[in-house]
């Protein structure tokens, strides 16, 4: 039918006029080709900047760093002398009372009540490493025992000795936006500093294990 209606309309050209058609059907197929190939080009050459950047992000968030320093704290039994909680995020750790007893360095509660705690707010949902404590040097030292420290829900570790310094580190993939310092026993609260190491932070469910 097709080449009856070619006949038709071309009744003089007819074999000239089909090899016309099929030399533009050829040219058009080229460049149809050509665009896919470009098209595919550019794909790819998309998902590789993609992955480049992906890759850049995870080297980025995968260095382990302290998240703590400066970070907002809340207590719930303030003393209200100057030893605010803020003094565990001050990055003070060197220098306690017994060496400037009129500087403030380290927080401390108020009383000596059953479930005193202080609360960091990592600001964003990292992975947690580490948290270290540091303790009074100058008295009082063994105030802290029973001490249990959470990164928001999950138990990390306890306080179970007098000593200087405590070392939580974390084996396992513990992810979290508040580190909880909870006295359990009925005694004062008394930190001279907390450091937590992580990494991220990270949008909510987008986490490296």
């Amino acid at each position: 039918n097709w080449r009856k209606n070619l006949k038709m309309k071309y009744p003089k050209n007819l074999e000239t006029k089909i090899a016309e058609l099929k030399e533009q059907l050829d040219e058009n197929t080229k460049l149809l080709k050509s665009d896919l190939k470009n098209l595919s080009d550019a794909q790819e050459a998309g998902i590789t900047g993609m992955q480049t950047i992906k890759s850049r992000q995870e080297a980025v968030l995968s260095e382990i760093r302290l998240i703590s320093l400066y970070k907002v704290t809340e207590e719930n039994n303030r003393v209200g002398d100057g030893h605010d909680s803020d003094l565990v995020t001050d990055g003070q750790f060197i220098l306690d009372g017994k060496a400037t007893p009129d500087v403030r360095t380290y927080t401390f509660t108020a009383s000596a009540a059953a479930n005193n705690k202080i609360w960091i707010k990592l600001g964003a949902t990292f992975r947690v490493h580490k948290i270290k404590i540091w303790n009074l040097r100058h008295c009082c030292m063994e105030r802290v025992i029973g001490t249990h420290i959470y990164v928001d829900d999950t138990l990390i570790g306890a306080v179970k000795n007098a000593d200087e310094t405590y070392d939580f580190v974390i084996e396992n993939s513990v992810y979290g936006s508040t580190v909880t310092l909870h006295q359990t026993e009925a005694n004062f609260l008394h930190l001279l500093e907390v450091q937590v190491w992580g990494n991220g932070p990270f949008a909510d469910g987008d986490y490296f294990n």
